[in-house]
């Protein structure tokens, strides 16, 4: 039986990074790899992947802040370099001098940027869907109304998020349509300690990623950290067109399309991307 949210924050534990409480959680024994997630949702994105994973490797989770079970202080201005300063920081909380670097979505950004600073002792990075081109993503509606500078912070204030919402917005990033219980659960890590308040601050790393998407895909290029690129064909946010321009800066990484998922491969098809985590990282 899969972990429920309650379930993984039981088990997870709080790191202070600045003046702020990180959410964490560290699953198995081996090798480390240090696991990053997306916009908007949480670590739990990984809950049917871990699992998989933990017998050969230690998974170190964190939910960024504002996201799921960490601090979201308001007003605040969330960063994608802050994110990095965050991850760094429980990676060396948990004594972590080499690892490698699972990553998604907002994550993709987030660990670019640790290897552009070469903050960690990167030894592989395994990469899923995410917008690292703006050029080729394509927001959902919400997105862009979130993002606006005038529509954002008024959806904020009047919430007017509700949940039918968020399920039909959210599942259409993945191939399946997730279930009733499943959108529950990811809606509940939204809302957790009232985040609907900094859901338009939490996606502007948009526009930093807009600053800097280029400079993060040349760290990318020249970094030799081993790349693996795993990425749902049916996505259609970040398109596949994005993992092709990955390619084209790291022309030596292994490329996995996975035709039948959407935007979450960890969620959609774990035991088939554990299999291909297994593969790459050995």
């Amino acid at each position: 039986m899969m972990t429920t949210v309650a379930e993984w924050r039981e088990s997870g534990a709080w790191v202070q990074v600045g003046a702020h409480r990180i959410f964490t959680r560290v699953v198995g024994k081996g090798s480390s790899i240090l696991v990053l997630h997306g916009f908007p949702t949480a670590s739990y994105d990984y809950a049917r992947l871990a699992p998989l994973l933990a017998d050969r490797y230690r998974l170190i989770l964190l939910d960024f802040l504002g996201f799921g079970f960490s601090d979201k202080p308001r007003p605040h201005a969330y960063s994608l370099f802050e994110q990095a300063d965050v991850a760094a920081a429980v990676a060396a909380h948990y004594d972590t001098e080499q690892c490698a670097i699972l990553t998604h979505d907002m994550g993709n950004s987030v660990a670019l940027e640790l290897l552009k600073r070469r903050a960690l002792d990167v030894s592989q990075v395994v990469m899923f869907n995410g917008s690292v081109l703006l050029r080729y993503y394509r927001p959902l509606i919400t997105q862009r109304l979130l993002l606006n500078q005038l529509t954002g912070p008024a959806i904020a204030a009047l919430r007017l998020i509700r949940k039918p919402t968020f399920a039909r917005q959210f599942g259409s990033v993945f191939a399946q349509q997730p279930n009733a219980a499943e959108i529950d659960a990811f809606w509940s890590l939204i809302q957790y300690n009232n985040g609907l308040d900094v859901y338009h601050r939490l996606i502007r790393y948009l526009n930093e990623r807009k600053m800097h998407e280029y400079a993060w895909l040349e760290a990318l290029a020249q970094h030799p950290a081993p790349l693996t690129v795993i990425w749902g064909q049916r996505d259609p946010v970040s398109m596949p067109r994005i993992a092709q321009a990955v390619l084209e800066y790291r022309p030596d990484a292994v490329y996995f399309p996975l035709d039948a998922v959407g935007h979450y491969p960890h969620w959609e098809a774990p035991e088939f991307t554990a299999g291909l985590i297994r593969e790459a990282l050995g």
